[in-house]
């Protein structure tokens, strides 16, 4: 009998790797190199695409660099981390194409250390359609100017909250001659986006950071702290929306919005509310723009002259 259970135990373990829903060959630390080619993405035989790693590595794991190169576009179907900190490799798209598509419920994507470039003619540069959360830590993205010309895009679809926590990052010339721009959240349906951005800035783009509850009846939760939005062919910070789709709210601490071609802070529809806070708005054709029963809310703090038109908050707030 025991002889018989040992040959049970090891007829088993055999058997493990090769039964349905055991991924062949996933693990939880992958790699990719300028000279990879590898199937397995291990750090002695690393993959050349960020694609072929992601497909290698488990929901959760994390994809590393061996140093700079150029590793394509990717489709990111689970949660996963991409860390290229202190290599700063690049992911590039151009011709019309997303350089990072998030299509995952549920899934926690971070990318760090990257330079996510559309080469002029790239569709969005971080695109979230759906997932749970979106981290962009040190990273660069920039030149998506075809298609929708965005530099990083997420629409939360009915039913999910998308939150995006995005720092020490930049966001440069994205964008169309009249449309698209740097940051765009646009929830559709019941969706809702919450987003934090610490230290980001987001120059020369069409539009600058956006806020746009149009696309749905949910929410649009943005806070921006020490960052800075700069040189925009139109406006620096927005929050659109109107009386019948999301509630949109932006919070600007200790930020600057500055030589924008446009407005330096705009706040339109009856359900767009905008915070200032210890922050700048300067050198813009217009500097606040409350529109169409928007709400600009100012804490008195703020250096908000030397605009062609300084426009004025809505109301102000006392502070105890």
């Amino acid at each position: 009998m025991k002889t018989g259970a040992l040959l049970s135990t090891a007829i088993v373990a055999l058997l493990l790797p090769i039964l349905p829903g055991t991924p062949a060959g996933a693990i939880q630390r992958t790699w990719v190199a300028s000279t990879g080619g590898g199937a397995a993405c291990t750090r002695a035989a690393p993959c050349a695409t960020f694609q072929a790693a992601h497909d290698a590595t488990d929901a959760g794991g994390e994809i590393n660099c061996v140093d700079p190169a150029d590793y394509g576009r990717i489709d990111i179907t689970k949660s996963i981390t991409i860390d290229c900190t202190g290599t700063y490799a690049a992911i590039s798209a151009s011709g019309g194409l997303t350089s990072v598509f998030v299509d995952a419920a549920g899934a926690v994507v971070a990318l760090r250390g990257l330079s996510i470039d559309g080469l002029g003619a790239g569709n969005i540069g971080v695109a979230m359609v759906n997932g749970a959360a979106l981290h962009s830590e040190s990273c660069r993205i920039s030149n998506h100017r075809g298609g929708l010309g965005i530099g990083v895009r997420v629409v939360s679809p009915s039913g999910v909250t998308g939150k995006v926590y995005i720092s020490d990052t930049v966001i440069a010339e994205n964008g169309l001659p009249a449309s698209g721009g740097g940051i765009v959240l646009r929830p559709t349906g019941t969706g809702v986006v919450r987003a934090v951005m610490n230290r980001v800035l987001v120059h020369d783009n069409t539009y600058g950071i956006f806020a746009d509850g149009m696309g749905g009846t949910g929410l649009v939760i943005m806070q921006i702290r020490d960052s800075q939005s700069a040189g925009n062919a139109f406006n620096g910070i927005s929050a659109f929306t109107s009386g019948s789709t999301a509630l949109t709210s932006v919070t600007v601490d200790r930020s600057a919005s500055t030589l924008n071609a446009g407005i330096g802070v705009l706040a339109q529809g009856t359900r767009a509310f905008v915070l200032l806070s210890d922050s700048t708005v300067l050198s813009n054709t217009t500097g606040l723009s409350a529109v169409g029963g928007g709400t600009i809310l100012t804490c008195q703090n703020n250096h908000r002259t030397g605009n062609i038109g300084d426009g004025a908050a809505t109301a102000p707030l006392s502070v105890n």
